[in-house]
Protein backbone atom coordinates (compact mmCIF):
# COMPACT_ATOMS: atom_id res chain seq x y z
CA UNK A 1 0.00 0.00 0.00
CA UNK A 2 1.39 3.75 -0.70
CA UNK A 3 -0.37 7.28 -0.56
CA UNK A 4 -2.86 7.97 -2.71
CA UNK A 5 -0.85 10.65 -5.96
CA UNK A 6 -1.92 13.79 -7.07
CA UNK A 7 -2.73 12.71 -10.23
CA UNK A 8 -5.14 9.55 -8.77
CA UNK A 9 -6.84 12.35 -6.54
CA UNK A 10 -7.87 14.70 -8.94
CA UNK A 11 -9.52 11.87 -10.94
CA UNK A 12 -11.48 10.84 -7.83
CA UNK A 13 -12.24 14.42 -7.07
CA UNK A 14 -13.79 14.70 -10.55
CA UNK A 15 -15.97 11.80 -9.67
CA UNK A 16 -16.83 13.20 -6.79
CA UNK A 17 -17.90 17.10 -8.15
CA UNK A 18 -21.13 16.48 -9.34
CA UNK A 19 -24.55 15.90 -6.96
CA UNK A 20 -26.19 12.71 -6.42
CA UNK A 21 -27.48 10.25 -4.38
CA UNK A 22 -24.78 9.16 -1.60
CA UNK A 23 -22.18 11.43 -3.06
CA UNK A 24 -22.00 12.93 0.53
CA UNK A 25 -20.40 9.66 1.85
CA UNK A 26 -18.15 9.26 -0.92
CA UNK A 27 -16.92 12.61 -0.70
CA UNK A 28 -16.32 11.34 3.38
CA UNK A 29 -14.68 8.17 2.31
CA UNK A 30 -12.50 10.08 -0.18
CA UNK A 31 -11.05 12.20 2.78
CA UNK A 32 -10.14 8.71 4.73
CA UNK A 33 -8.07 7.18 2.10
CA UNK A 34 -5.59 5.17 4.03
CA UNK A 35 -3.93 4.06 0.73
CA UNK A 36 -4.03 2.48 -2.57
CA UNK A 37 -2.25 -0.44 -4.14
CA UNK A 38 -2.38 -1.32 -8.15
CA UNK A 39 -5.33 -3.44 -9.11
CA UNK A 40 -4.07 -4.59 -12.89
CA UNK A 41 -1.48 -6.63 -14.46
CA UNK A 42 -1.58 -5.25 -17.48
CA UNK A 43 0.17 -1.94 -16.70
CA UNK A 44 -2.53 0.57 -17.00
CA UNK A 45 -2.95 2.92 -13.68
CA UNK A 46 -6.35 1.41 -12.27
CA UNK A 47 -5.33 1.44 -8.12
CA UNK A 48 -7.64 0.24 -5.09
CA UNK A 49 -8.95 1.76 -2.44
CA UNK A 50 -8.04 1.57 0.78
CA UNK A 51 -10.64 3.37 3.09
CA UNK A 52 -10.33 3.91 6.90
CA UNK A 53 -14.03 2.78 7.54
CA UNK A 54 -13.71 3.92 11.23
CA UNK A 55 -13.81 7.27 10.38
CA UNK A 56 -16.07 7.30 7.15
CA UNK A 57 -19.33 6.10 6.62
CA UNK A 58 -20.67 3.48 3.80
CA UNK A 59 -23.10 4.75 1.28
CA UNK A 60 -26.49 4.62 2.19
CA UNK A 61 -27.36 2.11 -0.28
CA UNK A 62 -24.99 -0.53 -2.38
CA UNK A 63 -25.00 1.15 -5.53
CA UNK A 64 -22.89 1.60 -8.80
CA UNK A 65 -21.18 5.27 -8.92
CA UNK A 66 -23.24 6.83 -11.43
CA UNK A 67 -20.74 9.02 -13.08
CA UNK A 68 -17.87 8.08 -15.02
CA UNK A 69 -14.97 10.21 -16.30
CA UNK A 70 -14.32 10.47 -20.26
CA UNK A 71 -10.90 11.67 -21.90
CA UNK A 72 -12.41 13.47 -24.52
CA UNK A 73 -9.24 14.65 -26.23
CA UNK A 74 -6.64 12.39 -25.88
CA UNK A 75 -3.50 13.30 -28.58
CA UNK A 76 -4.29 10.35 -30.87
CA UNK A 77 -8.39 10.99 -30.85
CA UNK A 78 -8.62 7.45 -29.43
CA UNK A 79 -10.84 8.38 -25.77
CA UNK A 80 -10.07 6.78 -22.48
CA UNK A 81 -12.70 5.86 -19.96
CA UNK A 82 -12.16 5.59 -16.15
CA UNK A 83 -14.70 3.99 -13.76
CA UNK A 84 -15.09 4.71 -9.80
CA UNK A 85 -15.97 0.69 -8.51
CA UNK A 86 -17.68 0.53 -5.24
CA UNK A 87 -18.31 -2.40 -2.98
CA UNK A 88 -20.44 -4.27 -1.84
CA UNK A 89 -20.95 -2.56 1.52
CA UNK A 90 -20.80 0.80 -0.29
CA UNK A 91 -17.31 2.20 -0.33
CA UNK A 92 -15.51 3.53 -2.84
CA UNK A 93 -13.58 -0.11 -3.83
CA UNK A 94 -11.17 1.17 -7.03
CA UNK A 95 -10.48 3.42 -10.09
CA UNK A 96 -10.63 1.30 -13.10
CA UNK A 97 -9.06 3.49 -15.96
CA UNK A 98 -9.77 1.59 -19.74
CA UNK A 99 -7.95 2.75 -22.47
CA UNK A 100 -9.01 1.53 -26.18
CA UNK A 101 -5.99 2.12 -28.21
CA UNK A 102 -3.59 0.33 -25.99
CA UNK A 103 -1.58 0.77 -22.49
CA UNK A 104 -0.98 3.65 -21.29
CA UNK A 105 0.54 3.82 -17.64
CA UNK A 106 -0.61 7.51 -16.47
CA UNK A 107 -4.10 9.07 -15.74
CA UNK A 108 -6.30 11.06 -18.02
CA UNK A 109 -5.76 15.02 -18.09
CA UNK A 110 -8.82 15.79 -16.09
CA UNK A 111 -8.15 19.27 -17.97
CA UNK A 112 -9.47 17.55 -21.37
CA UNK A 113 -11.94 15.23 -19.00
CA UNK A 114 -15.96 15.20 -18.97
CA UNK A 115 -17.86 14.05 -16.03
CA UNK A 116 -21.01 12.04 -17.58
CA UNK A 117 -23.54 11.26 -15.16
CA UNK A 118 -26.18 8.31 -15.27
CA UNK A 119 -29.14 7.92 -13.43
CA UNK A 120 -30.33 4.29 -11.84
CA UNK A 121 -31.18 2.96 -15.10
CA UNK A 122 -28.03 4.02 -16.04
CA UNK A 123 -29.32 6.58 -18.74
CA UNK A 124 -27.36 9.69 -19.22
CA UNK A 125 -28.74 12.54 -17.63
CA UNK A 126 -25.71 15.06 -17.62
CA UNK A 127 -22.47 15.77 -18.52
CA UNK A 128 -19.98 18.30 -16.66
CA UNK A 129 -17.89 19.61 -19.66
CA UNK A 130 -14.33 20.51 -18.87
CA UNK A 131 -15.42 24.21 -19.37
CA UNK A 132 -17.33 23.19 -16.20
CA UNK A 133 -20.44 23.56 -18.01
CA UNK A 134 -23.05 21.02 -16.65
CA UNK A 135 -25.59 19.89 -20.36
CA UNK A 136 -28.10 17.96 -20.14
CA UNK A 137 -30.33 16.50 -22.99
CA UNK A 138 -32.68 19.39 -24.50
CA UNK A 139 -35.78 16.79 -24.26
CA UNK A 140 -35.07 15.51 -20.62
CA UNK A 141 -37.76 12.60 -22.03
CA UNK A 142 -35.09 11.62 -24.82
CA UNK A 143 -31.69 10.47 -23.00
CA UNK A 144 -28.35 10.78 -24.58
CA UNK A 145 -27.48 7.52 -26.02
CA UNK A 146 -23.38 8.69 -26.73
CA UNK A 147 -21.67 11.50 -26.35
CA UNK A 148 -18.48 12.88 -27.52
CA UNK A 149 -16.06 15.72 -28.71
CA UNK A 150 -17.01 17.64 -31.85
CA UNK A 151 -14.68 20.14 -33.04
CA UNK A 152 -14.46 22.69 -30.87
CA UNK A 153 -17.28 21.74 -28.86
CA UNK A 154 -19.92 18.39 -27.73
CA UNK A 155 -21.93 16.38 -29.63
CA UNK A 156 -24.89 13.80 -28.09
CA UNK A 157 -26.90 11.98 -29.80
CA UNK A 158 -30.52 11.13 -28.46
CA UNK A 159 -32.09 7.63 -27.91
CA UNK A 160 -34.88 8.61 -30.66
CA UNK A 161 -32.54 9.79 -32.94
CA UNK A 162 -31.56 13.70 -32.28
CA UNK A 163 -27.81 14.37 -32.77
CA UNK A 164 -27.31 17.97 -30.38
CA UNK A 165 -24.80 19.96 -30.70
CA UNK A 166 -23.36 22.12 -27.89
CA UNK A 167 -20.33 24.74 -27.77
CA UNK A 168 -17.18 24.17 -25.38
CA UNK A 169 -19.09 26.66 -23.20
CA UNK A 170 -22.41 24.19 -22.68
CA UNK A 171 -24.64 26.33 -24.96
CA UNK A 172 -26.98 23.87 -27.20
CA UNK A 173 -26.00 24.71 -30.88
CA UNK A 174 -28.20 22.83 -32.95
CA UNK A 175 -30.70 19.61 -32.12
CA UNK A 176 -31.19 17.75 -35.72
CA UNK A 177 -32.63 14.56 -36.73
CA UNK A 178 -29.96 11.78 -37.28
CA UNK A 179 -29.54 10.08 -40.66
Amino acid sequence: MRPITDAEREVLDLFLSVEFEGVGAFRKQAMHILGVEPDCICGCPSIKFHVDRAKAPAAPEFCLMPTEVEDLARPAGVPSSVLCLVDKEGYLASLECVYYDGIVTEWPDTDRCAVILRDTGRKMTSVLLPSGALVRPDDEEDPWASFGEAGLGFTATTRKGWTETYSASGELVSRVRST
